[in-house]
């Protein structure tokens, strides 16, 4: 498992990360019946017969109206990219699940179950064009055997799917976390961080560090920052610092003229990471260019929607 996926349990293990995802991402009328402040996290290893199964996080939480069953689970999968077998997947987990339930409390085999609800969070950039419900997969038959086909159904979290202007107007960790994670420039991650020191207080330390050294290890080496500035471990506040400093240095530097080499891979770098693959006349384009354009360019990339909203003159 890489730094991306081991970052993304590691945040979801905290309990502030996984409320204010259910309550301002999911949103749905269900998650008010929910005691926050009784969620514990459940081991995710399952083992049966000659196979070991684990999911990402599993969160269970007591209801505030009193029903029965007193629990709900959610069960929490981390994709970077669209899997086809995932209604697949979720039916083995929750089957396991209730399985190891079963055999750790024998007496739920004598009344009704918990409800398992599985989230899918999309942290990579390609959409999410996966079926969300497993019954849609299954082939027909005859209406009459309408009544043996499962239903499993997940919901889905697409990352890059979310409005910037939401995400913008929401004050969570959960939404800077978005807005790092499709970021294309210097200036957007840092004034993410600077929100997300914000929204974090002090003495949420852990939580502080987790995304300390998810900015160092994944979201900074993204940008062209490598190195001493990255090998040393920092907080938030020293990384907000440093991405102010890279920024002024980078903007003298392409002023100056003395490092114009450096400004072009600069803002090709930006170009691709906000446009994708660029064309060649758009590269010898931006490799012709002088400091001033350059420096036009690199500014414009900050709110191009556009090739055209960056070149157009």
């Amino acid at each position: 498992m890489g730094q991306h996926d081991l970052s993304y349990r590691l945040f979801f293990s905290h309990l502030r990360m996984i409320r204010d995802l259910l309550r301002e991402i999911v949103g749905e009328r269900w998650v008010e019946l929910l005691d926050f402040d009784s969620g514990e996290l459940v081991n995710t290893s399952f083992v049966k017969g000659f196979k070991n199964r684990e999911t990402d996080i599993i969160w269970k939480f007591r209801r505030k109206d009193g029903g029965d069953p007193v629990y709900v689970y959610i069960l929490m999968e981390f994709q970077s990219r669209p899997d086809p077998s995932m209604p697949v997947r979720f039916m083995v987990y929750v089957g396991l699940f209730y399985q190891a339930l079963l055999d750790s409390q024998p007496a739920a085999a004598r009344r009704k179950l918990p409800l398992v609800i599985p989230i899918v969070m999309n942290t990579g950039g390609e959409r999410w064009n996966v079926a969300t419900d497993l019954g849609s997969l299954i082939g027909d038959l005859d209406p009459s055997a309408e009544i043996y086909r499962p239903q499993l159904r997940y919901h889905l979290i697409d990352e890059a799917a979310y409005p910037r202007e939401v995400l913008a107007a929401l004050n969570s960790p959960v939404a800077d976390l978005f807005r790092l994670e499709t970021s294309a420039d210097w200036s957007e991650v840092r004034s993410s961080v600077h929100r997300l020191r914000q929204s974090l207080a002090p003495a949420e330390s852990s939580l502080r560090e987790a995304f300390g050294s998810w900015l160092q290890e994944v979201i900074l080496p993204r940008l062209g920052l490598s190195g001493e500035a990255v090998s040393t471990k920092r907080t938030l506040e020293e990384v907000e610092t440093m991405l102010a400093e890279s920024i002024d240095r980078w903007n003298r530097e392409i002023r100056e003229g003395g490092r114009q080499e450096e400004g072009v891979r600069m803002v090709l770098r930006l170009l691709r990471l906000k446009f994708g693959p660029l064309e060649a006349e758009i590269e010898n384009r931006v490799r012709s260019a002088d400091a001033d354009r350059l420096l036009e360019w690199g500014e414009r990339v900050l709110t191009a929607e556009s090739l055209q909203d960056v070149f157009g003159d």
